[in-house]
């Protein structure tokens, strides 16, 4: 088992020799698909450092991180001292301090541990991006309906559709109810397609069931198909939030 282990996870380390030092290319990969890689770089004293190749903070700061508030700035500074590194702005690396060489093996995985770790600065940066989507949503649509109809949100449609809960439920006098889910994820497109199916196969319940997409592509071509054929609309928020949220209402009172 042993020998199994090291294998899966020795096997596929690249070392190759460059002018600065020792280039190490490891089996991890960053979220846009790149090896975790690291060079290794020893001064006149046989001291050693271990540097980044220059893209980890870009990537991130490509996909939306913003390392300029002070949160994120102190958060990455903490995460960098656990490995005795910095991160240099004027080259974009991220550095250790020197260490002795025979340091090397140790300090080597605590450094892809950390570089792993980075990319929970993406995650939380996709869950600010979804609640933005949900808060944005949701405030345009109790704009837009008003007190012309009942909104409930987080619950259940009725005690016989309990088991998804919609992000919003708007009920309107003499007018089935409106079931809307947030589509930014698959699987809440997915449990929107579920709740009309419940409501019209088992419950035999009148329900009008939306699923507000945030972008074009927030699903598979698929999966849209899918939701475009079964539930009462599938329409798109951003670029258009006026006309998204006209056809919400139209739906739940029955004018714009």
């Amino acid at each position: 088992m042993k020998a199994d282990l090291c294998q899966a996870f020795c096997n596929d380390i690249i070392v190759t020799t460059v002018p600065a030092g020792v280039a190490v290319s490891t089996v991890f990969r960053r979220d846009d698909g790149d090896r975790i890689s690291f060079y290794v770089i020893e001064d006149e004293e046989g001291k050693v450092h271990i540097e980044d190749d220059g893209g980890t903070v870009p990537m991130l700061e490509g996909a939306g991180v913003d390392f300029e508030t002070d949160t994120r700035r102190r958060a990455l500074d903490g995460l960098l001292e656990s490995v005795d590194a910095v991160f240099d702005i004027e080259d974009a690396t991220i550095k250790t301090k020197l260490f002795p060489r025979e340091e090397l093996p140790s300090r080597a995985l605590d450094f892809v541990g950390v570089m792993l770790r980075m990319n929970d600065f993406l995650l939380l940066t996709q869950e600010k991006v979804a609640s933005t989507f949900r808060d944005d949503a949701a405030s345009a649509i109790r704009a837009g309906i008003g007190d012309r109809a009942r909104v409930r949100e987080g619950e259940a449609v009725s005690s016989r559709l309990s088991e998804v809960k919609p992000d919003m439920v708007v009920e309107a006098s003499d007018r089935p109810p409106v079931a809307i889910f947030f589509g930014n994820t698959e699987s809440r497109v997915h449990d929107a397609i579920f709740l009309y199916q419940t409501a019209t196969y088992e419950a035999k319940e009148k329900l009008s069931v939306i699923a507000l997409l945030e972008q074009d592509n927030s699903i598979s071509t698929s999966l849209r198909r899918r939701a475009t054929n079964r539930l009462t609309t599938v329409p798109v928020f951003r670029q258009d939030e006026e006309a998204a949220v006209s056809r919400i209402v139209r739906e739940a009172i029955g004018s714009g």
